[in-house]
């Protein structure tokens, strides 16, 4: 399982960011329909399965500025997404008592579609480019990982993914990557000590009530300014990829 989990969450790392990004953009638009400055708790707890169960695969469900996604490649990414989530937390998703959470997972694997598909395109539109001996050293690096070609293969198959399907998750990794190194400025993100005593104090109280030993700050300080600049930089992206989605031409066919 530890193997499994390097390979998936090591690849979607940027999708699980690309995920909580538009799903709260979708949020703000659900306000604004309702007429109202916030969502409704209903509305998540009661998404509607998608509309595609008679759908073909190669049936287009979203055109994202011009470019068609299918049936097909939706279902392979929210096969993935189910199992990052059922890694990640420990849910079987494919039991009937978490049949309730399916639906919301759908919404969301289609607006982590729409993120991802919008900031390759970004990238490609930028003059940005990915060379096949990059993919291959970063698909190397995940073969020494797992041991060798044998180890590599079985975690590929646990994740039922061909190796075609891995190229092009490492290309978009990449793209993507490369396009907010150039577009967003992570050097300059400071933390104020006001944010860090903050921080630890939320800690101490988790530690307290878990009945842990909690460790004085100055042990662990440079862990929380390293947790409290990633939260920063990923807010940034996440108001990046939100301007983009303004700026973007989506059509939902289902």
């Amino acid at each position: 399982m530890t193997k499994k989990k390097f390979l998936l969450i090591g690849i979607v790392v940027l999708s699980i960011f690309i995920l909580a990004a538009c799903s709260g953009n979708g949020d703000d638009e659900a306000a604004e329909e309702n007429g109202s400055g916030e969502t409704e708790q209903g509305e998540a707890e009661t998404a509607e399965a998608l509309d595609i169960e008679d759908l073909d695969a190669d049936e287009t469900i979203l055109i994202i500025n011009g470019e068609e996604i299918t049936r097909g490649e939706f279902d392979a990414q929210f096969e993935r997404t189910k199992q990052m989530v059922s890694q990640q937390y420990g849910i079987d998703l494919d039991s009937e008592e978490n049949a309730m959470l399916l639906p919301e997972l759908q919404h969301q694997t289609i607006d982590n579609i729409i993120g991802q598909r919008i900031l390759t395109q970004e990238a490609k539109n930028k003059g940005m480019e990915v060379s096949d001996e990059e993919i291959d050293e970063n698909i190397g690096m995940l073969i020494q990982q797992f041991g060798g070609e044998e180890g590599f293969q079985e975690a590929l198959d646990a994740d039922n993914l061909t190796e075609e399907d891995l190229e092009q998750l490492v290309y978009e990794e990449l793209l993507i990557s490369q396009l907010f190194e150039a577009e967003l400025n992570f050097d300059d993100i400071e933390v104020s000590e006001e944010e860090i005593e903050d921080f630890y104090a939320q800690y101490e109280m988790t530690m307290e009530q878990q009945g842990e030993e909690v460790p004085p700050l100055e042990e662990i300080e440079e862990q929380i300014i390293m947790q409290l600049q990633q939260q920063k930089a990923q807010e940034e992206q996440q108001t990046y990829v939100s301007a983009l989605m303004d700026d973007s031409e989506i059509e939902r066919l289902y």
